[in-house]
């Protein structure tokens, strides 16, 4: 019991760092007022900020909302990786707990996340980048959507994607680099996915063999693991599955133009209503 106590009380960290990432990101999605545009043929997301700025600059931005807004999603995955690891004491983890777990666990984190971010980094630099024909394929819509000119002196930044050109035959040229960055970003995400249910499997069947805990922290348990499932099920509906909509509707030729934009407002509300979900669901 005394064991389990003190690493529920360790487990507060993890859900300051949540509380820190929020806070950030609302800061920052402030600061850049994202927004996307879904066409046919591909997305542009950009900074409505930062649409007077440099290309360096306005990419630096985007880069710095992308890098802190997937965090969310390692940090999901890493709390059920320390749920697994406190309650089903793998013998290939066990290592962890062991000579100064503190250390193991910082370092552990930060592997993960640099791994993680720096895929997306790598998709990124290898697809969205801007280029000549990203630029000049986007140029008059955002000219139509927003009276935003790509083409000017200072040539805005932005992230964009062209899944697939046409010839004047009508010919259809899909783009292998476009198609390689977001398979990969798909493939990550699909990989945290998956650390996170099979934790969720291996944690509830580890919580229905936890008859020798005592009732207090067995109850604190359940609790904080609703909390985290909960936590789960909110970014899932209003972050990944608009993002997921984002990257998948233009493959299906079918342009949502400034739904897009949509989709990215709905990101912010996870931010928002991640802090009372910890209060409301965790009595202590």
């Amino acid at each position: 019991s005394l064991f389990f106590s003190s690493q529920v009380g360790a487990y507060r960290f993890l859900l300051l760092s949540f509380a820190v990432v929020d806070i950030i990101i609302s800061t920052v999605h402030f600061i850049l007022v994202p927004g996307i545009i879904m066409t046919e043929f591909g997305f542009i997301f950009f900074g409505f900020r930062y649409m007077e700025s440099s290309t360096a600059i306005g990419v630096w931005a985007d880069l710095i909302f992308i890098g802190l807004f997937y965090q969310t999603f390692v940090l999901l995955a890493f709390h059920y990786i320390y749920r697994y690891i406190l309650l089903c004491n793998p013998s290939w983890l066990r290592w962890v707990g062991r000579n100064n777990p503190w250390r193991n666990w910082i370092c552990l984190a930060l592997l993960v996340d640099v791994l993680y971010i720096g895929g997306f980094m790598l998709a990124i630099k290898f697809g969205f980048l801007p280029t000549d024909e990203t630029r000049n394929a986007y140029i008059p819509i955002m000219k139509d959507a927003y009276n935003i000119d790509l083409s000017s002196s200072y040539q805005p930044g932005f992230m964009g994607i062209v899944y697939w050109t046409s010839d004047d035959d009508g010919t259809v040229n899909w783009s292998i680099h476009a198609l390689i960055s977001s398979l990969l970003i798909v493939i990550i995400i699909t990989i945290a996915g998956f650390v996170i249910v099979m934790c969720i499997w291996r944690v509830m069947s580890a919580m229905k063999r936890s008859d020798s805990l005592a009732d207090r922290t067995r109850t604190m348990q359940h609790q904080l693991f609703r909390a985290l499932l909960i936590q789960t099920i909110v970014p899932t509906l209003t972050s990944y599955i608009p993002l997921g909509m984002v990257f998948i509707v233009p493959l299906t030729r079918i342009s949502l133009g400034g739904w897009g934009s949509v989709f990215m407002m709905s990101t912010a509300l996870f931010p928002l209503i991640d802090p009372f979900l910890v209060l409301f669901l965790v009595s202590g």
